[in-house]
């Protein structure tokens, strides 16, 4: 049975919620068509909350749209996103925490900062998400592990704040999944740096989703077992190396998917009641 099956028999899921839906959908010429499969993937990330999703989706939607340099050029083959593949990694992990959350896995291959490009490292890791969604769309939740080893300040004055500003209102609330915890290992002095900076961009449900670990890490398995981590923090996984090498694969496997994901944009010429949004400079109608 698929994940949209099994959603299909929770109570929390109401034809009439969908019913609600497809007829507001219907009002908002300016939005691509959405399939009853993903209305059911907003609710669920919205814990069923019509109005919540509805502003999902138009944050999901405009987003997409109004930052290209994230949301287009998916192909893997592109020389940018072979650059950054060599850089970092991605990884889903092949296991789930003991809540039935995914893990994702993101760290550093190379810490030189001259080869690191945060829109092309962040267009990569949303084609990872993109691709953990679709494999599962109403998973319980998502827990993040970040590895800091190797970012250094070189890389954090690579940033535009205006692009993470975007993307982290992207992520709060525009992202179909249940954010559940996002942790970072090997803290270095950097990351206070870094946090003072996009501090303000964070809602305080998020900030206390971040926990972060020193030294030699072991606080992490108070929230996630060793069972869930590679071998280089002391988990029973393979190292990060080889579930990178295997990922990767994964991913290219969607190639198809991604190109023809690019499609589904707003048409800001059609769209109506237009105001100012102040969390991303663009229209909104909700």
């Amino acid at each position: 049975m698929s994940a949209m099956q099994a959603d299909s028999k929770n109570p929390q899921l109401k034809t009439k919620d969908l019913e609600e839906l497809k007829c507001w959908l219907g009002t908002q010429e300016h939005l691509p068509p959405i399939s009853e499969e993903h209305l059911i993937m907003f609710l669920h990330s919205c814990y069923y909350d019509v109005a919540r999703t509805m502003d999902c989706i138009e944050t999901y939607y405009t987003i997409r749209t109004n930052i290209p340099e994230i949301f287009t050029n998916r192909d893997l083959k592109r020389i940018e996103n072979q650059k950054m593949l060599a850089v970092l990694n991605y990884i889903q992990l092949p296991v789930r925490d003991p809540n039935g959350h995914h893990i994702i896995f993101h760290s550093l291959k190379e810490n030189e900062p001259s080869k690191y490009c945060f829109s092309d490292a962040a267009r990569i890791y949303f084609m990872m998400a993109d691709m953990c969604i679709q494999r599962d769309s109403t998973s319980p939740g998502t827990i993040i592990v970040f590895d800091a080893k190797g970012f250094k300040f070189g890389h954090i004055i690579r940033l535009n704040l205006s692009l993470v500003h975007k993307i982290l209102t992207y992520v709060q609330e525009g992202l179909p999944v249940r954010l559940k915890g996002i942790h970072v290992l090997n803290t270095a002095a950097f990351v206070d740096h870094l946090m003072r900076l996009i501090k303000p961009f964070l809602s305080k449900e998020l900030q206390k989703l971040i926990h972060f670990h020193t030294g030699n890490n072991e606080s992490i398995y108070e929230h996630l077992p060793k069972r869930c981590l590679p071998q280089d923090f002391g988990g029973e996984l393979p190292t990060v190396a080889e579930l990178n090498a295997g990922f990767i694969v994964e991913l290219q496997q969607f190639q198809d998917y991604f190109k023809e994901e690019e499609r589904f944009r707003v048409d800001e010429n059609k769209r109506c009641n237009k105001r100012k949004n102040r969390n991303y400079s663009l229209s909104s109608s909700h």
